[in-house]
């Protein structure tokens, strides 16, 4: 006899209960899952959690819920969590049955439909297939289940009436690939596309920042709509915590952004402590710079005072600036969720970006080939991050790129090549072209002013030289020679200046960085 499929009632909160033990054991982290009074609560009449099972008359089989998002939340998606099967419902077809039925919903209520599958569960990424899922994005070390996962964004366009949607920058080409992945699969038509140079908010200022409650937040920015805010982030869905999506007892926490004493912008986040995540829900500003700077604030402190694994935000494409300082801090676009935000009477495409503070790695197997094809985009980019890990360690510390965040520096260590130098072999000679800049990773070069003089100056680990003649090609004033067996990380000017014509706020704090430093040489000379 097939199981029914039918919604959850206050008679299968033990079943329920049953299941998750079945699922996912009898250790997960919020312990409400196992609370009868608390599981009854999600299934009363009147509940605003959605709950829907396979049940053989015996047990569940599995489970499925419609998440509530928060109120004024207006965007036609269907958020489903809570999702659980036993191995046999894979085989006795009622797995496929209830997701079935879900997709079947989701085309009466005109829904997009929005789900996470474990990235493990291949049956799972099949079934969503089958009932016309889309997988569109993977977020590893996502959910804290038996022990931390990875998930796949599986997407149903229930929506037959999507029509238009905003048109997007053309300035975000990292975010490109996996945009064009998931429209082609979904069989969208790509939005219109601006060609707006844009570029990210700076991440440094001279703004004061404070940690602030929500009511704060909300008043500051009820005053701040006047100006007309653009909205940067979608956040006005289910804020639960864990991979049960349950109501935490803290609040969310807010930044305010001041400047000369008034309050310009701000950011809602909240901590998900099952999960170690920091989500960004909200945002406003009233000026053209102020984001970079919050975004940059949380990013750095999320892990240190918070102790967060990754830091998550839904950014809307039509967000190009907070997408790109996003990028300079070392995000990576993990989702692609076309047509989920309704804004001026259109349709606007989602990215999710996730910042890791912890070591990337993928172990993730029996993708189906569809879910391949966009976990591969995604994982490329995380690998990429891990390349030159060593030299981005080193810029780091240089004065000349402080104030550019993790992404920034990745950009440029790729411009450097490493080269081997032996004892008394020279780097330059006095009158050479000043087309490189060098940076010692390992050993020892002097600076002579005369050929056979004494060293004016000897460099060691993490120390930069040529910088001065590389801005503007002017002849080497001194050489240089290697003391010891020496590694020198090598840029070439040409390079440098390709990539700044791309990335103009990159180039402007290190041009900047470099003013700075000649001015303290100057005061220095003149104090001799």
């Amino acid at each position: 006899m097939p199981a029914a499929i039918r919604n959850a009632v206050a008679g299968d909160v033990p079943k329920w209960i049953d299941l998750v033990k079945a699922t996912v054991g009898e250790d997960y982290p919020d312990k409400q899952v196992y609370d009868p009074t608390w599981v009854a609560s999600q299934f009363a009449p009147g509940s605003d959690v959605e709950t829907w099972v396979a049940d053989d008359g015996a047990r569940l089989l599995c489970s499925v819920s419609f998440l509530p998002p928060l109120p004024g939340n207006n965007n036609p998606v269907a958020n489903i969590g809570r999702y659980m099967n036993r191995a046999e419902s894979y085989a006795d077809g009622s797995a496929g049955a209830l997701i079935a039925r879900i997709s079947d919903l989701a085309v009466e209520r005109k829904q997009l439909v929005i789900s996470r599958v474990f990235a493990n569960d291949n049956q799972a990424q099949i079934l969503h297939e089958q009932a016309g899922f889309h997988c569109v994005g993977f977020q590893p070390f996502k959910h804290m289940h038996r022990h931390r996962e990875g998930v796949l964004f599986y997407y149903r366009l229930g929506r037959p009436d999507i029509v238009k949607r905003l048109p997007i920058s053309d300035s975000l080409p990292q975010i490109s690939e996996l945009a064009c992945a998931v429209i082609s699969s979904l069989s969208l038509g790509e939005p219109s596309k601006m060609r707006d140079g844009a570029t990210g908010y700076p991440l440094l200022s001279e703004l004061k920042i404070v940690d602030a409650t929500l009511d704060d937040f909300e008043l500051w920015r009820m005053q701040a709509q006047a100006t007309n805010p653009p909205i940067e982030i979608s956040g006005f869905y289910n804020q639960g915590l864990g991979y049960f999506r349950i109501p935490g007892a803290m609040t969310p926490r807010a930044l305010l952004a001041s400047n000369n004493g008034k309050y310009v912008a701000g950011v809602a986040y909240v901590f998900d402590e099952v999960d170690r995540c920091v989500r960004l829900v909200d945002s406003f500003s009233q000026d053209d710079v102020s984001m970079g700077a919050l975004l940059h604030h949380i990013t750095k402190n999320s892990q240190p005072q918070l102790t967060a694994v990754y830091v998550e935000v839904d950014v809307l494409m039509t967000a190009p600036r907070l997408l790109k300082a996003a990028e300079q801090l070392g995000f990576v676009p993990i989702a692609y969720l076309p047509a989920v935000y309704t804004k001026e009477g259109a349709q606007a495409d989602v990215v999710k970006m996730i910042k890791l503070n912890m070591v990337y790695s993928n172990d993730a197997k029996g993708f189906t080939s569809q879910a391949r094809g966009v976990a591969e985009i995604i994982d490329n980019n995380f690998q990429d991050q891990k390349v030159g890990v060593a030299i981005i360690n080193l810029l780091r510390a240089l004065p000349f790129f402080e104030g550019l965040g993790d992404g920034e520096l990745r950009k440029i260590a790729r411009l450097f090549t490493q080269k081997l130098f032996r004892p008394g072999e020279r780097v330059f000679n006095k009158g050479d072209v000043g087309d490189e800049a060098y940076v010692v990773m390992r050993g020892q070069v002097d600076i002579f002013l005369e050929e056979g003089g004494k060293p004016v100056a000897s460099l060691t680990n993490g120390q930069i030289m040529g910088e001065m003649a590389f801005l503007d090609s002017s002849p080497r004033i001194a050489v240089a020679v290697a003391n010891q067996a020496s590694i020198l990380l090598v840029i070439q000017r040409s390079a440098f200046n390709d990539l700044v014509q791309h990335e103009p706020h990159l180039g402007m704090v290190v041009m900047k960085n470099i003013a700075m430093e000649l001015t303290n040489r100057l005061r220095k000379a003149q104090k001799k």
